[in-house]
């Protein structure tokens, strides 16, 4: 509930403070005073739009603050827990919000710096606003809707078919996207496939590159090789000169010493060892050089094999030795094209479920719809013909055919009749400004106790009646006042003294500039305005007497009442 609104600077108000209370309350004054600058200020409050125009001429900034209570505000209650925007035990919401003279604003929720887009997730929580164009609202199918579900009570079933659509309409987009991304990447995948054939077929071996080179080297140098290696045999075989012959004359000679003098056995061991490496690295020579083959075939068998990594490392800009590595970085790749293809699968095996999840949901929310609507109907029905249209036919007709959006598969159409035996017709075609104007009200006082906000603000719907209907639309709005509270501005008596408290906006001109007041009315207050909403030229005992009287019926007519004994009563 809406406890008190502080406003300053704010269009034509210098400075307002107003305390509020349960129940209905009416704000009146005359033409061109302000009435809706509270309004206006809430809205801007909770996330409206701001800009220089909002602040009053010649002022810095504007503010305001509104205070509002949790006890009757579950959700907002969740909401702001949720957001760490509340203490501990704290039972207050309080939003303020200043504007500079530049346009640019602060918003806080209990001394907490938010963003516009959080004062907007709050606000629903906390109050609706109706203004005057909820007429036209009403003629849009999805607006419709809304008002269906609010009266059927099906809130947490539309949530759960909203919740479900977007997860299938996530995924549905998804699925394009790996789509177009599938597309996008068709002529590099057919080239990397066809790399890795040409590479495949090509067949580098790990460290190919390098062994083939050395063995082309050895076979193309096969006579140096050779002569080399035979005189090297020679100089460590030759039985007189020989490096093997040397070695072994003088390890004979040293063990003979060694055996004179032990400390020379090291020495005499390690000449030794010395000379049976040598005779083995002659021994490996030997071999070698026997197996030494110049082979012709295999030069040109290699040198072909060489050329071909040269192309290829040419063609892939790299090292030849690094051609296997290209091959598996492509096998890489392609596994990347695969695994976009196997997303792509497993997207449409989830979206299918997805939607048929959303489906099956949203045929059950269909089949609750068709069973309210005739319920709907009947009670907007009713309350036209209270509303001074006696002969009023109001139906809701479902469209064929599935519609897929977040509210489910429905499309409805509100249609009307204020003429006996003619057929419900769309609403634009079939009813006046005013007609508009009374359906839109008996919608909204039908359903606005349904709608999670504790606090509801009506502003000048009740344009374009008067009368009897002034006084139907009154009482019924008081009657909200037990369940919400209600705050209108009107400018009808009948509404006006149906409430439980009246503020009234009274215009003047301090120092050149015009300011707008909100002053809340004791009863004799209330009294001089109704009896001036009335009409009446000068406040005689008269009029002030038609003024008790209208308040006294007001409420006394919906002490103990209920819509449907207000309806039967009238």
């Amino acid at each position: 509930m809406l406890e008190s609104l502080v406003i300053e600077n704010y269009a034509i108000a210098r400075k307002v403070s107003l305390t509020l209370n349960k129940g209905m309350s009416a704000i009146t004054g005359e033409t061109g005073a302000g009435k809706s600058i509270a309004i206006d200020a809430l809205s801007l409050l909770l996330g409206g739009r701001a800009d220089a125009r909002s602040v009053r001429p010649g002022a810095s900034s504007a503010s305001i603050c509104g205070t509002f209570s949790l006890s009757d505000a579950p959700r907002a209650l969740a909401f702001l827990r949720d957001n760490s925007l509340l203490q501990e035990d704290q039972e207050l919401c309080i939003i303020r919000r200043s504007i500079a003279a530049g346009g640019h604003s602060r918003n806080f929720i209990n001394d907490y710096a938010v963003s516009v887009k959080m004062l907007k997730e709050l606000a629903p929580f906390l109050l609706n606003i109706h203004g005057q164009n909820d007429g036209q609202l009403m003629l849009k199918s999805e607006r419709q809707m809304a008002f269906l579900d609010a009266f059927s009570g099906l809130g947490p079933e539309v949530s759960d078919v909203g919740s479900l659509y977007h997860t299938f309409r996530d995924g549905k987009n998804r699925l394009i996207e790996l789509a177009r991304k599938q597309d996008e990447t068709l002529a590099e995948y057919k080239l990397t496939h066809y790399q890795i054939a040409e590479l495949e077929k090509f067949n580098p071996a790990e460290n190919e590159f390098t062994e083939i080179s050395n063995e082309y080297d050895r076979l193309s140098n096969v006579k140096v090789i050779g002569d080399g290696t035979q005189d090297i045999l020679n100089a460590l075989n030759d039985d007189d000169t020989g490096v093997l012959a040397l070695t072994g004359t003088l390890s004979a000679r040293l063990e003979g010493l060694a055996a004179i003098d032990k400390s020379l056995k090291p020495v005499s061991d390690s000449l030794e060892s010395a000379r049976l490496a040598i005779e083995d690295v002659a021994e490996q020579l030997a071999d070698y050089s026997g197996g030494l083959d110049v082979d012709p075939g295999r030069i040109s068998v290699i040198n072909d094999r060489l050329a071909q990594y040269a192309d290829y490392a040419r063609k892939y800009g790299v090292k030849p030795e690094e051609l296997t590595g290209v091959l598996r970085d492509l096998h890489k790749k392609a596994e990347g094209f695969s695994s976009i293809k196997e997303q792509i699968e497993e997207c449409k095996a989830a979206v299918i479920q997805a939607k048929e999840s959303f489906l099956t949901k949203a045929r059950e929310l269909s089949e609750k719809r068709r069973a309210k609507a005739p319920a709907f109907a009947a009670e907007i029905t009713g309350m036209l013909r209270e509303l001074s249209m006696p002969d009023a036919v109001f139906d809701v007709e479902f469209r064929e055919g599935e519609t897929i959006s977040d509210s489910g598969i429905d499309v409805i159409d509100f249609k009307f009749s204020a003429n006996k035996g003619l057929p419900p017709g769309l609403i634009e075609n079939t009813a006046s400004g005013g007609e508009i104007s009374r359906i839109a009200l008996s919608i909204l006082v039908l359903t606005a106790n349904r709608i999670s906000s504790p606090t509801l603000i009506f502003d000048e719907i009740d344009t374009g009646i008067s009368g009897r209907t002034a006084a139907i639309t009154g009482k019924l709005l008081r009657l909200l006042g037990k369940h919400s509270q209600v705050i209108t501005v009107t400018h009808l008596p009948q509404v006006a003294a149906a409430a439980h408290h009246q503020y009234e906006v009274r215009k003047s001109t301090v120092n050149e500039i015009t300011e707008s007041a909100v002053i809340e009315l004791d009863t004799a207050g209330r009294e001089q305005e109704i009896a001036r909403l009335l009409g009446s030229a000068e406040i005689t005992d008269a009029a002030l007497m038609n003024a008790r009287e209208l308040l006294e019926n007001q409420a006394r007519e919906t002490e103990n009442s209920t819509l449907e004994d207000l309806l039967r009563a009238d």
